[in-house]
Order: structure tokens, then sequence, then C-alpha cells
């Protein structure tokens, strides 16, 4: 059997889930050692139940036959455990998936995650879009989860700006249906899930598959939560991970950024300003990169400590730039 065709069949297997599947794995280095092995040497690690079926073959013949079908009839990109382009963050995981099933490509790339509410603010989309440019002008792509509001908006923004975005589904990649996802995989991009291609998004699925977000991303970047929000699981996974959590909070009494003060409160993450937080700036880089940071509404104070200038310069620069019309004053804030 081929190797895909083995995982398959280990993964239909009555009893077998991740946990089981990667610590065989991890004993025995692949598929076909798995299959073939003996029975005690399989109930000492996995118990005699498993090891039963395991042995007696007890998996579904039919929905295998099916699903060989739908990966041939679909031309779908199947990845085991086993192979080279296996990501290796997943390797770590205590319940890697053993099978990833792919449209689009994956590149050797860092990425970041952005996760949050399928609700934003006009703020926090700004915010986004901001936040994505400058950690593509850093070498940077990517991941998030596809759903609507934050992560939509971290996905169209990546491709927008010409950069690589990575979709995590919580489904079987024949149920990603809508205008993002075609966008995402015409751009370059990927769409990754450890789901078989027909199933659906549950409340299982959802939490299951933000560790693997968590996992292929370097930082994890939260810029609206509210209390309950699925982004906390992903925060969650990220935090014991070892991965950097960084929250921002653009509307301090507003209850949509709880999630993000929560997290604050438990020390599980790092308050940003500003994607400059992240990434640094090498201030007085023109009028340009003013003009971008200033697509968000600044005081003359941010204004000054992102220029790394007095305040009479900084007001200076303003002043002429109003007269030029390519910033205009609201109030005590300024906005290009």
């Amino acid at each position: 059997m081929e190797k895909v065709d083995l995982w398959l069949r280990l993964k239909l297997t009555k009893g077998l889930g991740d946990r089981t599947l990667a610590k065989l794995y991890r004993f025995f280095g692949d598929a076909e050692r798995i299959v073939s092995a003996n029975f005690d040497e399989l109930k000492s690690l996995i118990g005699e139940k498993k090891a039963n079926a395991l042995v007696k073959g007890e998996y579904d013949r039919e929905i295998f036959s099916r699903l060989l079908d739908t990966i041939e009839r679909h031309s779908l990109k199947v990845m085991t455990i086993e192979d080279d382009t296996y990501p290796e963050h997943f390797r770590t995981l205590q319940d890697p998936p053993a099978l990833l099933f792919l449209k689009g490509n994956l590149r050797e790339l860092p990425l970041f995650g952005i996760v949050g509410t399928r609700k934003p603010t006009p703020y926090t989309l700004s915010f986004i879009e901001d936040l994505v440019k400058l950690g593509l002008s850093k070498g940077y792509g990517i991941v998030s989860g596809g759903a609507p509001g934050v992560d939509s908006k971290s996905h169209e923004s990546a491709i927008e700006n010409g950069g690589y975005t990575v979709c995590v589904l919580g489904y079987g990649i024949l149920k990603a249906r809508g205008s993002v996802f075609k966008r995402i995989e015409d751009a370059g991009g990927a769409l990754l899930t450890e789901f078989l291609p027909h199933e659906p998004g549950s409340r299982h699925t959802f939490p299951r598959r933000n560790r693997l977000i968590a996992a292929l991303s370097e930082f994890l970047v939260i810029p609206e939560a509210g209390k309950g929000s699925g982004s906390m699981i992903t925060a969650g996974y990220a935090f014991e991970q070892g991965k950097r959590v960084y929250v921002h909070i653009g509307i301090g009494r507003s209850p949509n950024w709880e999630g993000c003060y929560q997290l604050l409160r438990e020390g599980k993450a790092t308050l940003i300003k500003d994607g400059f937080d992240l990434f640094g700036h090498s201030g007085g880089e023109g009028k340009n990169d003013l003009i971008d940071f200033l697509k968000v509404p600044r005081s003359l104070e941010d204004i000054r400590d992102f220029l790394k200038l007095s305040e009479g310069e900084t007001l200076a620069l303003l002043t002429k730039m109003e007269i030029e019309g390519k910033v205009k004053r609201m109030g005590a804030f300024y906005l290009s």
C-alpha cells in the first residue's frame, strides 16, 4: 500500500486518535512498520484493545475506499507525518496530525498569527491592515483561521499587499467555500486542514485546529477579542507552546477587548501599541513612512516618539504636511 493509504487506514482504525498515532510513529518510524508490528509490541505501547483493533484491521473499508476516490477526483494534496514537507512545527506537538490535506502551497517562510473577533470595529480593521503591511515588509507571512472578521481581514490584507498567507481550516478542505478561500489559493497561499475532506466544522473541530495556528506562528497577535472568544483558545495553545502572545486594546472601555484584558491579567500576553512595538522602526525614515503610520489616528506624542524628533520639530513637519494636504488634524490627533 502507498504511504498515504496506510496512514489513512490507521487514522480510520477504531480507537486510534492523534496521540496514539504519534506514539506509534515515534516508536516505529513509519506506517509500514506500524501496520506490520506484532500484537505484543503494540499491546505494550497502546494497550490491548487498541492493539487488537490495529492487528485485526478494524477500520471502515467503505469509507476508506470513498476517501481515496475523493482524494484522486479532487486532486487533493495529502501530507503524512513521515513526509519531508510535513511542517516541523507540528512534530513537536503531543498530538500532531498524522495526515494533512492541502490546497495551494506551503512555503518556507516565517509566519505570525492574527486571530480575533468575528465582528471587529473599523478601528481594528485599520489596525490589522497596518500590522500586516508592516509584517510583510519584514519578510513574514500571515497565518489565521479564515473566519469572518479579524481572520478574513488578515488574509485579505496579506493578499492585497502581495504577501503570503496560510489558512488553517476547522473542517474538511472541500467544505471551504467562499471568496476568501479562493483568493488565498489564487494568490499562491495555502489552505490546510487535518480533517477529512468532507468533514463539517463543529464545536470540537474549531478549537482543535487552533493548536495548529499557534504551532505555525512564530508569535500570535490578537487585535480585538471579547470575553469567551475562540481566539482565547488559540492564545492558550500559543502560551503552552512557548510562543509570544501580543494583544492590542483599541477602545479601553469597550467589552470588545475584554478577552485581551483577560490575557494581560493572566500574564499570558504583552500589550502592544502598534506593529512598530513588534518589528521596530528606524525613526525619521521620511514622510511616506509617517503617512503609513498616520493611517490610524495618532497623538502628537505618538508621532514624536515614532520620528524620534523634538516636539517642535514634529509640529513643524506636521504643519508642513497639513498645508500640503497629506495629513489632517482631528482634535488632538493626526490622520493621513
